[in-house]
């Protein structure tokens, strides 16, 4: 009997915990009345959610869907927060949705803002706050909301650090995104780091790191296209994707470092081995 009391405090004890560690995703804020959503959406359930998008956010790797809601007379505003399995899932999935027409907010690693809607990405979280009352919720309260949630969140704020090895010139824009499966509609190619140019010419790049796969990665790649469509030139290889035109590859310790979208060999291995020169 002893035990059985004894465990029953262990289980209540820990579902306090629980809760008290998911309420403290959610800030209190000053004149807004704070409702946690007790529902949270997984992997299995997401599409009841958002059916039409919920294929992209679990390429992504999603975990789990908290919510919370902010009331204040007429006016609500809500939180969601989408966690991913890692940072570069996570800005895999803000990136695809990011917009470069909307205006930056500086918040997390890195944020957006359009009518009525602040989102933002920091460590695992994806963050998306909206204004959903009968009146809409003005800038500052809805930034303030942001603040708050990005603080008790605690989440490193930087950007993956892949993206530090393209060239700087040439870019275009908020171009940089993360693929995370089906990378130029292949299997094998996948936790690409993408960006588009715009000078000296219109091309696109990436950056894939998998320590033990790069090899391996590539060799499928030979298969597939098939070795009379592969040549070798500078140490780069030179394959004829009958689906994606020209690629250019280079492999580097860890790295497979590839250009498309462009015929222009030495535009491709000038940007290539300065993205290499990049790697320890």
């Amino acid at each position: 009997m002893f035990k059985r009391s004894a465990l029953l405090v262990v289980f209540i004890s820990l579902i306090a915990f629980t809760r008290a560690s998911d309420s403290k995703l959610f800030p209190d804020i000053p004149g807004w009345k704070m409702n946690q959503i007790d529902r949270v959406y997984t992997s299995d359930d997401l599409w009841e959610l958002i059916n039409g998008a919920a294929d992209i956010f679990l390429s992504y790797y999603f975990e789990d869907l908290k919510m919370a809601e902010y009331e204040n007379k007429n006016q609500m505003i809500r939180v969601e927060l989408y966690r991913h399995r890692t940072q570069n899932d996570t800005y895999g999935i803000y990136s695809a949705e990011r917009m470069p027409d909307y205006p930056q907010v500086q918040i997390g690693a890195q944020g957006y803002k359009s009518q009525g809607v602040l989102n933002f990405f920091a460590g695992d979280y994806y963050v998306k706050i909206m204004s959903a009352g009968v009146d809409e919720a003005d800038e500052q309260s809805i930034m303030l909301v942001a603040q708050k949630v990005s603080t008790l969140l605690n989440q490193p704020v930087v950007m993956p650090g892949t993206l530090d090895l393209f060239p700087g010139e040439g870019r275009v824009y908020l171009s940089d995104s993360y693929i995370a499966q089906n990378f130029l509609g292949y299997s094998f190619l996948h936790h690409a780091f993408v960006m588009k140019y715009e000078q000296p010419e219109e091309f696109q790049m990436f950056i894939i790191n998998l320590p033990g796969q790069v090899q391996k990665i590539s060799d499928q790649y030979i298969q597939m296209a098939k070795s009379e469509n592969v040549t070798h030139q500078d140490e780069m290889m030179i394959i004829k994707d009958q689906f994606n035109g020209t690629v250019f590859l280079r492999t580097h310790k860890d790295y497979l470092v590839g250009v498309h979208n462009t015929e222009n060999f030495e535009v491709a291995k000038d940007f290539i081995n300065k993205t290499i020169a990049k790697i320890n």
